[in-house]
């Protein structure tokens, strides 16, 4: 049984509240970024002694660009320290320039902030680490009284950190990696991030500058709610993701492609551990050649408005351990779907490869209630649901020769709005050791042209349609095919495709055991 559902300040506040704990341990005791080569304690500049007031009314701009001009002309790597307070500084101030590796610190994100002049209008960061070794820790960044679109935290130089940190309220995307420059292996742990007007978080692909983009990334016990747009961005590859809780993002998109947890146009990603939750679109999404090589494992993804997992032309995706339950949110009343591809836990949009093994996609008739959107957002919402499922299908593939397997799982059709566990048009597909309740032994009516769908091993086939040939298979598959329909005129025995003995016609419940070579199927064993 799910927990019930904290409400966005009481979630807000334990989350807060367990930041500050570690931001406050963390701050009593030297980091790596305090020491230098020597292990000596390096150079505290502390903003108050450079006048800084700290009262949220001030502008503390120059007594800041004072503190940072300081630390950049020393030697050692240092350390920018904002006690206790609330700091107002223009953005663009606090650029940590290349060449000087410096760690900007508070007492805690529930203690030390650091917010825009008020009134002031810019594009640029309120934060930028153009400095390798660089990192923010310990600290809010808020974007409450900003104008324009700034991003509050900018990382550009390989091996930036941030950590213990709130990043709320930004009016452009909350945390922005590799903008103007390549930050590899850059580090994000122990980070909030709340109410960005962009994305949650943006992972840049390449620049003008940097051809490679901000690979190698490592990210750990994160979490991304109400994002204008998509909560994750991913445009750089290889990122490296580990308890990754991406909610009720895209609450200011106006694309509906552009409303997921996670976005991905890159490959070689791997997130374990992580949730998608409440979306107003996707809960995963890979497109523009996302996807490939990556790995979903562990994972939880639920009440999403769109699928719970989708990927368009990825390859060699794999999925798995992973929970997917009553996704398709916006695919209710009266004009519900049950048949709607894009409300499936997971559709495969013309991809090939993927490995689904262990998973569990699953809906029921709880009633949900509406994910709203901020007042002055032309979003729609996500209705409330009232009785009835959303999610259609467990699985769905559109490609026509893809060569995907699933295996382990529990996709039961009874637990989908549409009855059935899997649609799919590939032959090629193939199930094995899933439960697929209503689905194990599946029916198909007797045709021309027979159409298996692509699992079971046994097959039930109504109508009384003579088949002249099935449509070739996975080589190698067998299938025993049951005749339920009285008059069943049964299978040619000299069908376009059909290697029999003889003709094969049937009565109630005759069997005929096929194997497919090639393209065509040959009979093994029959039951009259």
């Amino acid at each position: 049984m799910d927990k019930p559902e904290l409400s966005p300040s009481r979630r807000d506040l334990i989350l807060m509240t367990g930041v500050a704990t570690v931001g406050a341990v963390a701050a009593i005791r030297p980091t790596a970024a305090d020491l230098d080569e020597g292990g000596r304690a390096s150079p505290v500049i502390n903003v108050k002694d450079h006048g800084a007031r700290g009262d949220g009314a001030a502008n503390d701009t120059r007594a800041v660009k004072l503190a940072l001009d300081r630390a950049s002309a020393l030697d050692s790597s240092s350390t920018l320290y904002f006690p206790s307070g609330v700091y107002r500084v223009s953005a663009g101030t606090l650029r940590i320039p290349d060449g000087h590796s410096t760690l900007i610190r508070g007492d805690g994100p529930g203690a030390s902030r650091i917010t825009f002049v008020e009134g002031e209008t810019s594009s640029e960061p309120l934060v930028s680490l153009d400095a390798l070794f660089s990192a923010v820790e310990d600290i809010q960044l808020d974007g409450t009284d900003a104008a324009g679109d700034s991003d509050l935290l900018v990382l550009n130089r390989g091996y930036t950190r941030v950590s213990n940190c709130l990043l709320s309220n930004s009016p452009g995307t909350a945390l922005a990696i590799g903008k103007k420059g390549r930050a590899l292996a850059h580090i994000v742990q122990n980070v909030v991030i709340r109410d960005a007007h962009g994305y949650g978080i943006r992972v840049h692909g390449a620049t003008d500058e940097e051809t490679t983009g901000s690979t190698d990334g490592l990210w750990s016990n994160v979490d991304v709610g109400r994002s204008g747009l998509s909560g994750v961005f991913l445009e750089s590859s290889s990122q490296n993701m580990s308890n990754v809780h991406v909610w009720q993002s895209g609450v200011y998109a106006d694309d509906p492609a552009d409303q997921n947890g996670f976005l991905v146009i890159t490959r070689s990603h791997i997130f374990s551990g992580c949730q998608a939750e409440k979306n107003h679109g996707d809960g995963f999404r890979f497109e523009r050649g996302g996807g490939d090589g990556c790995v979903v494992s562990g994972s939880r993804i639920w009440e999403n408005g769109g699928s719970g997992l989708v990927g368009v032309g990825a390859q060699r995706l794999t999925v798995t351990g992973s929970t997917f339950a009553r996704n398709g949110r916006n695919n209710v009343g009266s004009s519900a779907s049950p048949t709607d591809r894009s409300s499936a836990a997971i559709r495969n949009d013309g991809g090939d490869h993927w490995s689904i093994t262990g998973c569990n996609a699953w809906d029921d008739e709880a009633e949900l209630t509406a994910v709203n959107v901020p007042e002055d957002s032309s979003t729609p919402k996500i209705p409330a649901r009232g009785g009835q499922m959303s999610q259609t299908f467990a699985y769905v593939e559109t490609g026509e020769s893809g060569s995907s397997v699933i295996t382990g799982g529990v996709l039961r059709a009874e637990d989908q709005l549409s009855g059935r566990a899997v649609q799919s048009a590939s032959p090629f597909l193939r199930i094995s050791a899933t439960d697929l309740g209503g689905d194990t032994v599946p029916s198909v009516a007797a045709a021309t042209t027979l159409d298996l769908p692509p699992w079971g091993e046994v097959v039930k086939i109504t109508g009384t349609a003579e088949i002249r040939s099935i449509r070739p298979g996975r080589p190698g598959r067998t299938v025993t095919l049951i005749f339920t329909s009285e008059g069943a005129a049964g299978l040619r025995g000299a069908g376009a495709n059909l290697r029999l003995t003889t003709g094969f016609a049937p009565s109630v419940g005759g069997t005929i055991t096929l194997i497919c070579v090639d393209d065509s199927w040959r009979e093994q064993s029959r039951t009259a």
